[in-house]
């Protein structure tokens, strides 16, 4: 098992740091929260999505952290479990440099997202860095279409996450903004760096383009109000 474990890190050491990170917060909350780990107030301490702090403290940081914070053990499962079986495959295909800025900047382009549209609303989760992933990896799997494996992959990932957003509408206390905006996060990143090393890459205008959304969007994250008076 440890040879395992291992090897796993020498092959996908961005993915194993994150969940050992995640997982390590996770007991963080379970025990200072003594056992409260879907407590609002609690997640707001360690640094959840919350509209007015953001707003009125310049907390910006809280669209970083909530990306490590997780509402219960089962929110934390599936999450982590997601990042286990579909993180391995992200890293090989973006390297881990990439995979890392992948990873964190669908993260935040999500919760930039529920920012600005559900301010109000106590969010945590890695489900947009997640969903970040799955951007970045449909694209892959457009721009490498004539391999058939490649097409496959992408085609269950595109089946996941229309099955996904879909359960999502029809459920309460799901982040949907920022699941949408993950997804988008990681087709802009893809478009923006390409794949593992200088495979995929984008025409350069495409690339630009990205490059000025993405300001956009920090500015609206720095400027809007987010409904919070």
């Amino acid at each position: 098992m440890l040879l395992t474990l291992k090897q796993q890190f020498k092959n996908t050491p961005v993915t194993i740091s994150i969940f050992v990170l995640t997982v390590l917060v996770f007991f963080a909350e379970f025990l200072i929260g003594r056992g409260q780990t879907d407590n609002g107030s609690i997640l707001v301490a360690f640094g959840a999505k919350w509209g007015p702090y953001i707003k009125v403290y310049d907390q910006y940081w809280r669209l970083v952290t909530p990306l490590f914070l997780h509402a219960g053990v089962m929110h934390i499962l599936t999450n982590m479990l997601t990042l286990w079986f579909i993180g391995p495959i992200a890293e090989e295909t973006f390297g881990s440099r990439k995979f890392l800025g992948l990873y964190l900047f669908g993260g935040i382009v999500g919760n930039i997202m529920s920012y600005l549209f559900a301010p109000l609303t106590v969010s945590v989760g890695a489900s947009s860095a997640l969903f970040g992933m799955f951007g970045g990896l449909i694209l892959y799997a457009v721009q490498f279409k004539h391999d058939s494996r490649i097409r496959a992959q992408g085609t269950m990932m595109g089946l996941f996450v229309v099955l996904n957003l879909m359960s999502g509408f029809f459920s309460t206390g799901i982040d949907m903004w920022g699941h949408i905006g993950g997804l988008i996060g990681g087709m802009m990143f893809a478009v923006m760096f390409g794949f593992y090393g200088r495979s995929g890459k984008y025409p350069m205008a495409w690339r630009l383009t990205m490059g000025v959304v993405t300001v956009l969007i920090l500015a609206l994250a720095l400027i809007a109000k987010g409904g919070v008076s």
